[in-house]
């Protein structure tokens, strides 16, 4: 893991609030049908403004307070333009990188993480927006907002 800062990124695409009770159960959770809508849609190719890179995002934003309250997920691609974007500027983050097969290696990852925020005090939480970044087909980046 590394200290990284995000000087001005704008992700947009499809999303959905959830919380992270529901993603605990497949009768009730949002993110991965929301992946599978923004395939089955294409939703990539309605998308204007697109950045010349093929990196693919799961943003997470709008936290009613902490990793118990729902938040809002946004599946889509970096642009250029901020309409309808979340836009990420002067963040600072700790980044977690794991390799291997999606989405197994995501679940892994970011039970990885809750992990070491609950049994690490050197960096805080900032719950503000979290991404995960997919740039190549066996691997994920998930971006954590700290104080």
């Amino acid at each position: 893991m590394k200290v990284k800062y995000i000087k001005k990124l704008m992700i947009t695409g499809i999303s959905v609030t959830t919380n992270n009770t529901n993603e605990m159960s497949e009768e009730t959770q949002k993110i991965a049908p929301l992946w599978e809508q923004y395939d089955k849609e294409n939703i990539y190719t309605k998308t204007f403004n697109k950045a010349n890179n093929s990196n693919f995002y799961g943003v997470y934003s709008n936290y009613v307070s902490d990793l118990n309250g729902n938040y809002d997920v946004m599946v889509g691609v970096e642009v250029t333009k901020p309409k309808n974007a979340i836009v990420i500027e002067d963040e600072r983050y700790l980044v977690f990188t794991k390799q291997g097969e999606l989405p197994d290696v995501a679940f892994e990852l970011w039970e990885e993480i809750l992990g070491y925020f609950a049994n690490n005090s050197e960096y805080e939480r900032k719950y503000t927006v979290d991404f995960e970044k997919y740039s190549k087909e066996d691997e994920i980046e998930i971006y954590i907002s700290i104080k």
